[in-house]
């Protein structure tokens, strides 16, 4: 059995992990990571990368006008009374300050031009640019040897573009107009950007300071000595104390069946995540007594598809989200079994409600499993799955020459879908969904239809090949550890457990409650990571 004495362990080696290292050290304290998988990065390898902060000082430079009570009030809408206030105040009013202090230590961040608020015309107090932020390019050449190795997913997640690269190139609904020169250029110097990028930054600044970052090392229970946690036991009886604290950043429980079915309550799950992202961290506190806090109305769910033999990672299989591409454009719709659409697909927001629905009479939820039907306009003008437009669609793909035909293959009441595909071509006709309103949000794609002044995502369904698969629901964690406004891990008494923090999906999002914006997930990690590091440094006992 080995042993090792540190100040601070983290458990997981996603973002807000990461963060929390980095600011251990700069904090004065000796870090160690402790990475479950056999790579660095987590979950945070397959997002965009994006980080939500309020009023920062990136945006006053750039002559963007915000201010932390616009920030506070927008995300307060957000919460849609979810929120505990002091954690939602806490965010907004630190996490400017620990964007500064991370640029400080090497990260660098830019604005996203072009990407405004997800609740954009909606919220009060949104804005149309500045407050999402991501990480300027990186190679990962430039990382310091010797290394652990980063997590790269599968292609599409992969792909070195930023996103405002992909705003300004014409969308991600629009590939074939993207630089794929730079692209190649890029691909061979082992660019990374978005999620792997901000990744590949957080490692480069570790590695600098010669921060442990181990792999393969499963952390099984928590060490607990006067009342306090002091460290941790791995699967393999390696211990590792803590002088300081234990911060648990493990992720969420995405890829826990028994655990998605005790908190999600939504049948079709797949998860979206690596599979190592388990619940480690909510379970080993949760043996000691932690608070285990659920979001009811989780709006991080979302739709898409695993990739059959696609991954760049063993036993790591692909999984595409449908809601930023195929959702978004014309000529798609999503029908239940009996063939009904049933809410407006281009904003997921709107539909999660519907997902959700059990009716009481039927003792079923009528709108899953649900479907994704598209024409060959759509394959002709859009890429589908992460491809090129155009491209030949997969044969995992179900395809047939008439409606009906489809509707058998897919299972569905073939009336019905014939019904539903006859409505939706009048509304795309007359650019109005009279239903659902498919495309009247500002938070829309870019296209030749929306340039025209027509309605973006309605396209009639109408050329064949008609294509059609079942969709499966994902998300993120509606569960996690209850955490004051310092990442300290709550008991069910309401008290503080010594030595014990959590951040990052691990943790409840109590600051954000169930309004979910792009960026706020990883800038909570960053947020409370740094947090979690400074009251650990400033509670130490000399």
């Amino acid at each position: 059995m080995n042993s090792e004495n540190v100040d601070v362990v983290v458990v997981g080696s996603g973002m807000a992990g990461l963060f929390a290292a980095l600011a251990a050290h700069e904090f004065g304290l000796k870090p160690i990571v402790l990475e479950k998988g056999p790579h660095v990065g987590g979950g945070t390898t397959n997002s965009d990368g994006v980080v939500w902060v309020g009023a920062n000082h990136l945006a006053d430079a750039a002559g963007i006008e915000d201010t932390q009570a616009s920030a506070l009030e927008y995300c307060r809408f957000m919460a849609g009374g979810e929120a505990i206030q002091d954690n939602l105040d806490t965010f907004v009013t630190i996490a400017p300050e620990a964007l500064r202090f991370f640029e400080k230590c090497g990260i660098e961040f830019r604005i996203i031009h072009g990407l405004p608020d997800h609740y954009h015309g909606i919220a009060p107090q949104s804005l149309s640019e500045g407050r999402c932020l991501e990480v300027e390019l990186i190679s990962e050449d430039d990382l310091p040897e010797p290394r652990p190795p980063l997590r790269v997913p599968a292609a599409a997640a992969a792909t070195p573009v930023m996103t405002e690269e992909i705003i300004a190139w014409g969308g991600p609904n629009n590939r074939n107009a993207w630089d794929k020169e730079e692209i190649a250029r890029r691909t061979d110097a082992k660019i990374r950007t978005r999620g792997t990028g901000l990744i590949a930054h957080l490692m480069k600044a570790l590695l600098q300071r010669n921060v442990p970052i181990l792999t393969d090392v499963a952390v099984s229970r928590l060490i607990v000595a006067d009342g306090a946690v002091c460290g941790v036991v791995s699967t393999l009886g390696d211990e590792y104390t803590a002088r300081a604290g234990v911060v648990l950043a493990a992720g969420g429980y995405e890829s826990n069946g028994r655990l998605v079915d005790q908190f999600e309550g939504v049948p079709h799950w797949k998860s979206f995540c690596p599979p190592e992202i388990t619940g480690d961290g909510l379970v080993m506190a949760s043996d000691i007594g932690a608070a285990v806090h659920l979001l009811r109305d989780n709006m991080q769910v979302f739709l898409g598809f695993e990739i059959p033999g696609k991954t760049a990672i063993k036993d790591d299989p692909a999984f595409h989200l449908t809601g930023i591409v195929e959702l978004f454009s014309p000529h798609t719709m999503v029908v239940n079994k009996s063939g009904e659409r049933f809410a407006d697909e281009s904003f997921f927001q709107r539909m999660i409600p519907e997902l959700k629905r059990f009716d009481p009479m039927l003792h079923d939820y009528p709108n899953l499993p649900c479907f994704l039907i598209f024409d060959q306009q759509y394959a002709d003008q859009f890429g589908f799955a992460g491809g090129d437009a155009g491209a030949e669609i997969p044969d995992w793909v179900h395809r047939a020459d008439t409606l009906t035909d489809l509707a058998h293959l897919l299972g569905v009441a073939p009336e019905g879908l014939a019904n539903t595909v006859e409505r939706f071509n009048s509304f795309a006709e007359s650019g109005v969904d009279g239903d659902y309103g498919r495309g009247d949000l500002a938070w829309r794609i870019d296209n030749q239809m929306a340039r025209e002044g027509f309605n973006p995502s309605l396209g009639a369904i109408l050329k064949p090949p008609f294509y059609g698969l079942q969709l499966s629901v994902t998300g993120a964690s509606s569960a996690g550890l209850l955490c004051d406004n310092a990442g300290c891990v709550i008991n069910n008494r309401s008290e503080r457990i010594p030595g014990l923090y959590a951040t990052g999906n691990t943790a409840a999002k109590t600051e954000l409650g169930a309004g979910y914006q792009a960026g706020f997930s990883l800038a909570s990690g960053m947020t409370f990571g740094y947090l979690s590091a400074k009251h650990m440094a400033e509670s130490r006992v000399p």
